[in-house]
């Protein structure tokens, strides 16, 4: 069964968005160019890592929820 491209992009999208926002705040935290103590840049490390993850699994189930082709909506 072939996953309908408009699907495939979104959840592709969904997926680099979600790693490309992951990579520009450990960049922030790495860097130091937000003044913060060592609690805060751990407080935002990690909610930054769960959202990524969160929006990755969620363009994951977007695509196998909606992939299929022969499916009527």
């Amino acid at each position: 069964m072939a996953m309908r491209p408009a699907v495939r992009n979104r959840g592709i999208m969904l997926i680099v968005f979600s790693v490309v926002q992951w990579l520009f705040m450990r960049y922030i935290l790495a860097n130091g160019l937000l003044n913060m103590d060592t609690n805060e840049r751990i407080l935002y490390f990690c909610v930054s890592s769960l959202g990524g993850a969160l929006l990755i699994f969620v363009g994951l189930i977007y695509m196998v929820l909606k992939g299929n082709a022969d499916k009527p909506e």
